[in-house]
């Protein structure tokens, strides 16, 4: 069975003849006969009775044309589906996004991605690194954005900017009136962190390894699961705190916050876009993907 041998069933049954049916799709009558013909050996049952009066369906031919009908009618809506979906009209994308990339990299370029594909709607799902990792491998997500990668042959990673994590605390706690300490001294203050699994906590560990400093060496009072509740706390006066630079840019310039530098620990780390390993993008998150890469590559 073949959706040519359904149009021309249709096409006779609509017109009550085989020449216009044929006509209608631009075959011959024979071709059209021959169409008819094989669908009728494959369901095993006449569907047009043949005479004077025309063509007239049978009732297994009523039956059949129905289911035709709407097959066809799906097969159009499919068609139209992917076109849309290839033109990125009435198209739905979903990524995942870590602290830092959701609050302040991907709304940096929303605009530009609305204006240029207003059909387009983004679905930003945000978490830390390691929840949006786990939401594209399972196909949750299309595209992922994080501050940090991990070993996972089934993701690939592309390099998207770097980001500096800066030591800040409200001027009201800091000790003395220096905008620095030793390694010693951060060891004695109360400091308060990103949770597992996120990319901020890993890069803060992986730069305190090249120092004496370790984690059981540090007065961790709370553990917290975004930057921006990181910065509240700060500005509340609760302790200090390794933060994006990106995420305090206004609480530094009015001097609500200090930034403390501490010799011998400088902290960065790379942002990165990920996605599946061998599948092919969606045109909307392929469009995506190069917009990001653009603005923070």
């Amino acid at each position: 069975m073949t959706l040519k041998q359904l149009e021309v069933l249709v096409a006779i049954a609509e017109t009550g003849s085989f020449s216009k049916g044929a006509e209608m799709n631009g075959i011959t009558q024979s071709t059209a006969s021959q169409h008819i013909q094989g669908l009728e050996e494959e369901l095993g049952i006449r569907l047009f009775d043949r005479g004077r009066g025309g063509a007239l369906m049978t009732e297994a031919g009523k039956l059949f044309f129905g289911r035709a009908v709407r097959i066809l009618s799906d097969c159009a809506g499919s068609l139209t589906a992917i076109q849309r979906f290839i033109g990125m009209e009435d198209v739905t994308l979903h990524v995942g996004a870590s602290d830092i990339s959701g609050a302040f990299m991907i709304p940096a370029l929303l605009g530009k991605f609305q204006k240029e594909y207003p059909k387009v709607r983004l679905v930003v799902h945000q978490g830390n690194s390691r929840s949006v990792l786990r939401q594209l491998v399972e196909e949750e997500v299309e595209l992922g954005f994080v501050g940090g990668r991990i070993d996972d042959e089934r993701i690939l990673f592309e390099p998207m900017g770097e980001d500096s994590l800066i030591c800040a605390v409200s001027p009201d706690l800091s000790t003395g009136s220096n905008d620095s300490m030793s390694q010693a001294e951060l060891c004695k203050v109360p400091l308060i962190i990103r949770e597992d699994g996120s990319g901020t906590q890993k890069a803060i560990y992986e730069a305190l390894t090249g120092t004496w400093i370790n984690k059981e060496s540090l007065t961790i009072i709370a553990s917290l699961g975004s930057s921006d509740a990181i910065r509240r706390a700060l500005l509340n006066g609760v302790g200090y705190a390794f933060i994006s630079s990106r995420a305090v840019t206004e609480e530094l310039a009015s001097r609500q916050l200090t930034d403390i530098r501490i010799p011998g620990v400088q902290i960065s780390r790379k942002f990165y876009a990920a996605r599946r390993e061998g599948r092919e993008l969606s045109p909307a998150a392929a469009a995506f993907l190069a917009m990001m890469l653009s603005q923070w590559g």
